[in-house]
């Protein structure tokens, strides 16, 4: 069977630079490809940092979602690549009735959680470029841990407590470059000495640059 890594959908790029517009639309099949190889036990990409992601969406097929942005957006100057959202819908009346239905058209429900990622960026990364940029916004479905560092979960649905996750580093190049590293960035600069874990035949499996028996 060939695992090939989903790609955004050209004529959605193409219409959305005929309107110089940002279009969205769904990625079902990206979500079935997340799911195969990072949330099942035994996937190419596994991790099980994410395992209370694959537990709750095994639990409810509407906690996670997925769309492709026609391009990148700009937020503080910066250009965003991908984002993950706790979907909100702090409106009422028709606005929310509309937003929902938005939701509901796309994907068959309003999920919990909704990662979009740049397309363009997208059809033109390698592998390492995307699959980076995927593990990243599943790092921002966090789950909330004791003291041991176990799993918080909820005493009604016996399910991990979830919330939207900040970076683990959180710094500017100057201000380390003036006051030195803080404790978190000694930490990143000694994992960083380390080799990645996920190899590159990892990554070709689950891609599409060979094929898996």
């Amino acid at each position: 069977m060939k695992q090939i890594r989903p790609f955004p959908p050209t004529d959605f790029i193409d219409q959305a630079e005929e309107e110089e517009v940002i279009r969205l639309a769904p990625a079902p099949d990206l979500k079935e490809w997340v799911v195969a190889n990072w949330l099942t036990v035994g996937g190419h990409l596994h991790n099980p940092d994410h395992d209370h992601i694959a537990e709750l969406l095994h639990d409810d097929e509407t906690f996670l979602a997925f769309a492709w942005a026609s391009s990148a957006a700009v937020a503080k100057k910066r250009m965003v690549l991908g984002q993950c959202e706790k979907v909100m819908i702090n409106v009422g009346g028709w606005k929310k009735a509309r937003q929902e239905q938005q939701m509901r058209d796309w994907f068959g429900f309003v999920p919990v959680y909704l990662i979009t990622v740049d397309a363009s960026f997208c059809e033109n990364s390698n592998d390492v470029e995307f699959c980076r940029l995927i593990e990243h916004e599943l790092y921002h479905i966090g789950v909330e841990r004791d003291e041991d560092g176990e799993p918080i979960c909820s005493d009604v649905t016996g399910l991990p407590k979830h919330y939207l996750a900040g970076h683990d580093v959180e710094v500017f190049f100057g201000e380390t470059k003036r006051w030195g590293a803080d404790a978190n960035v000694k930490r990143l600069l000694e994992i960083a000495k380390n080799a990645p874990f996920v190899s590159e035949k990892s990554i070709s499996a689950c891609c599409g640059n060979c094929v898996i028996g």
